[in-house]
Protein backbone atom coordinates (compact mmCIF):
# COMPACT_ATOMS: atom_id res chain seq x y z
CA UNK A 1 0.00 0.00 0.00
CA UNK A 2 1.26 3.46 -0.89
CA UNK A 3 2.28 5.89 1.79
CA UNK A 4 1.14 8.87 -0.31
CA UNK A 5 -2.10 9.62 -2.12
CA UNK A 6 -1.96 10.45 -5.85
CA UNK A 7 -3.80 13.21 -7.68
CA UNK A 8 -3.47 13.52 -11.44
CA UNK A 9 -3.78 16.85 -13.23
CA UNK A 10 -5.64 16.80 -16.56
CA UNK A 11 -2.37 17.50 -18.43
CA UNK A 12 -0.83 14.37 -16.90
CA UNK A 13 -3.81 12.18 -17.85
CA UNK A 14 -3.86 13.53 -21.40
CA UNK A 15 -0.12 12.91 -21.82
CA UNK A 16 -0.40 9.44 -20.31
CA UNK A 17 -2.82 8.60 -23.13
CA UNK A 18 -0.54 10.26 -25.71
CA UNK A 19 2.49 8.19 -24.65
CA UNK A 20 0.71 4.88 -24.22
CA UNK A 21 3.84 2.90 -25.18
CA UNK A 22 5.38 4.10 -21.87
CA UNK A 23 2.25 3.43 -19.79
CA UNK A 24 3.56 0.41 -17.84
CA UNK A 25 6.89 2.06 -17.08
CA UNK A 26 5.10 5.24 -15.98
CA UNK A 27 2.79 3.28 -13.67
CA UNK A 28 5.76 1.49 -12.07
CA UNK A 29 7.53 4.82 -11.49
CA UNK A 30 4.34 6.31 -9.99
CA UNK A 31 4.17 3.41 -7.52
CA UNK A 32 7.80 4.04 -6.53
CA UNK A 33 7.17 7.76 -6.12
CA UNK A 34 4.12 7.13 -3.94
CA UNK A 35 6.17 4.84 -1.69
CA UNK A 36 8.88 7.47 -1.14
CA UNK A 37 8.67 10.63 -3.26
CA UNK A 38 11.95 11.97 -1.85
CA UNK A 39 14.17 8.98 -2.72
CA UNK A 40 15.27 9.61 -6.34
CA UNK A 41 13.61 12.64 -7.92
CA UNK A 42 15.47 15.73 -8.96
CA UNK A 43 14.36 18.93 -7.27
CA UNK A 44 13.60 21.60 -9.86
CA UNK A 45 14.05 25.32 -9.57
CA UNK A 46 13.90 28.60 -11.35
CA UNK A 47 15.75 29.03 -14.62
CA UNK A 48 15.95 32.66 -15.82
CA UNK A 49 14.07 33.16 -19.06
CA UNK A 50 12.29 29.81 -18.77
CA UNK A 51 9.34 28.43 -16.87
CA UNK A 52 9.62 28.63 -13.07
CA UNK A 53 9.44 25.12 -11.62
CA UNK A 54 10.26 25.93 -7.98
CA UNK A 55 8.55 23.40 -5.75
CA UNK A 56 8.36 20.75 -8.48
CA UNK A 57 10.28 17.52 -8.75
CA UNK A 58 11.23 15.42 -11.76
CA UNK A 59 11.58 11.65 -11.96
CA UNK A 60 13.13 9.76 -14.87
CA UNK A 61 11.31 7.12 -16.86
CA UNK A 62 14.25 6.76 -19.22
CA UNK A 63 17.09 8.95 -20.48
CA UNK A 64 14.76 11.51 -22.07
CA UNK A 65 11.35 10.92 -20.47
CA UNK A 66 10.18 12.58 -17.22
CA UNK A 67 7.34 12.80 -14.73
CA UNK A 68 6.89 16.24 -13.12
CA UNK A 69 5.11 16.36 -9.77
CA UNK A 70 4.78 18.20 -6.46
CA UNK A 71 4.65 16.84 -2.92
CA UNK A 72 2.08 18.83 -0.96
CA UNK A 73 3.90 18.74 2.38
CA UNK A 74 6.91 20.29 0.63
CA UNK A 75 5.59 22.67 -2.01
CA UNK A 76 3.09 24.50 0.18
CA UNK A 77 6.10 25.87 2.10
CA UNK A 78 8.00 27.04 -0.98
CA UNK A 79 7.42 30.68 -1.74
CA UNK A 80 6.56 31.24 -5.36
CA UNK A 81 5.59 27.66 -6.21
CA UNK A 82 3.34 28.19 -9.23
CA UNK A 83 2.14 24.57 -9.28
CA UNK A 84 1.06 24.18 -5.68
CA UNK A 85 -2.57 23.07 -5.74
CA UNK A 86 -2.33 21.75 -2.21
CA UNK A 87 -4.43 24.18 -0.16
CA UNK A 88 -7.14 21.64 0.62
CA UNK A 89 -5.01 18.47 0.27
CA UNK A 90 -3.41 16.30 2.94
CA UNK A 91 0.35 16.56 3.47
CA UNK A 92 0.87 13.00 2.21
CA UNK A 93 -0.38 13.87 -1.29
CA UNK A 94 1.57 13.84 -4.54
CA UNK A 95 0.13 15.82 -7.45
CA UNK A 96 1.32 14.53 -10.82
CA UNK A 97 1.49 17.52 -13.17
CA UNK A 98 2.75 16.17 -16.48
CA UNK A 99 4.68 13.37 -18.15
CA UNK A 100 6.56 13.31 -21.42
CA UNK A 101 9.84 13.84 -23.22
CA UNK A 102 12.27 16.09 -21.37
CA UNK A 103 11.64 19.25 -23.44
CA UNK A 104 7.84 18.91 -23.28
CA UNK A 105 7.69 17.96 -19.62
CA UNK A 106 9.91 20.82 -18.47
CA UNK A 107 7.89 23.32 -20.52
CA UNK A 108 4.73 21.90 -18.87
CA UNK A 109 3.11 20.93 -22.19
Amino acid sequence: MSKYKAIYEIRFVRNLERYSSFRQRIKRRIEQILEDPYSQPERLGRVPGEIDLRGCRSSRIDRNFRIIFVICEECRHIKGCMYCFCEDKEDKTVIFLTVGPHHRAYSME
